[in-house]
């Protein structure tokens, strides 16, 4: 009876710790204007975003490079139509990697 309750009472603690980990790597999603996106240094793909909430304005992102052609598509839409985008950053500083990108309405 005492390894069920151990055993069960370890299930709890392994599950409260999975959900907390996936909520700590949510992210934050920012709205933001496109400013400007291309290709650059090492092939790498960078765009230039600005939080329509203010957080931050004219900072540059990577795209990362399994999805940099794709990002590049969305961001040059946005552009092109005068659209947001809807991002999900790794941070907010320069440098930071673009973790998911979509056109808004």
């Amino acid at each position: 009876m005492r390894a069920k309750k151990v055993f069960l009472t370890m299930a709890v603690v392994f599950t409260m710790v999975a959900i907390f980990a996936v909520s700590a790597h949510a992210g934050v999603w920012y709205t933001c204007t496109v400013e400007k996106a291309g290709s650059g240094w090492r092939d790498h793909v960078y765009i230039r975003l600005s939080d329509t909430g203010g957080s931050f304005t004219n900072v540059c992102f990577v795209a990362p490079d399994g999805r940099k052609k794709e990002m590049l598509a969305v961001a040059l839409t946005a552009m092109t139509t005068g659209k947001s985008v809807l991002v999900n950053l790794s941070g907010t500083a320069g440098g930071s990697v673009i973790l998911e990108m979509y056109l808004c309405k």
